[in-house]
């Protein structure tokens, strides 16, 4: 062998050992060092995932991309694969999905409540009424406006189970859907002087930006449980990390996490653990 022709094959076995040296510490797509998460907007529009996913990163190792889409199209994302992992609030779409064996485990790991904003002005409509469904009943009565999600997001599904219960319907000319996040739906009722159901976490954590005030709360028909749902076995899916996840979110230091969250700005938690 020439030594022109040694001097080549040195070089590409030193480039070939460099280029393994450093995809080693990189994490592989197939080995599933990324999650890739679908979430309810809530979580994101509340500031949670700011202060929940640096401590998992940190702990598991792993890359959180986030889809903050509404619960619906969450768990339609993990049911497509399009997702390793959902969190959601859709209690009725979560236990269908389960039972037809189209998702995985379901881990409850907290929750917060809905409640109902207005316009500051208008807290006598509803004041003194004795459940939420005297309390909607007023409002679909007063002649205000009422912004609905209209995303299927589970608070758009809980707000039409609500209006079902309360005996009115959905399709009322004072019901104005924002097909719209929680947030966006929150800065719509303030623009419009309109009333609308909100998690209560979102609403603490922007309510300084908003014309708007709680004038209904404390129902039990208005606790609001999240959900971290698993893929269903057997997927094409990071079923490790959304496992690593689930277990984050209920370990001492997830459970502080969440506790924490919203005292020092608000205080208040603006999300309280599962009790275990």
């Amino acid at each position: 062998m020439s030594p022109l022709l040694r001097f080549v094959v040195r070089s590409c076995l030193l480039c070939a050992l460099l280029v393994a040296a450093l995809s080693c510490g990189k994490p592989d797509p197939a080995g599933g060092r990324t999650l890739r998460m679908a979430t309810t907007t809530s979580l994101q529009d509340s500031g949670l995932l700011g202060a929940l996913l640096p401590a998992f990163e940190k702990k598991a190792g792993y890359h959180v991309e986030v889809s903050a889409v509404g619960s619906g199209k969450a768990l339609q994302m993990l049911r497509e694969g399009a997702a390793d992992v959902a969190v959601t609030h859709a209690p009725a779409d979560e236990q269908a999905a389960a039972a037809a064996g189209a998702v995985g485990a379901r881990t409850p790991f907290m929750h917060n409540e809905f409640v109902l904003v207005g316009p500051p002005d208008q807290i006598g409509v509803v004041a003194g009424a004795g459940d939420v469904r005297e309390a909607l009943r007023r409002i679909a009565g007063s002649g205000r406006k009422f912004v609905s999600r209209g995303d299927g997001s589970g608070t758009q599904q809980r707000e039409a189970a609500l209006w079902q219960a309360a005996g009115i319907a959905e399709d009322g000319a004072f019901l104005i859907r924002a097909g719209a996040g929680m947030g966006a739906t929150l800065e719509r009722a303030s623009a419009e002087g309109a009333f609308t159901l909100a998690d209560r976490s979102t609403f603490v954590a922007r309510q300084k930006d908003l014309k708007l005030a709680i004038v209904f709360q404390g129902d039990e028909a208005l606790r609001n449980t999240y959900v971290v749902v698993e893929p269903k076995p057997g997927a094409a899916a990071n079923a490790q990390g959304a496992r690593a996840f689930g277990d984050f979110v209920l370990s001492p230091e997830g459970r502080a996490v969440i506790g924490a969250f919203g005292v020092k700005t608000s205080g208040e938690p603006l999300f309280k653990p599962e009790r275990r």
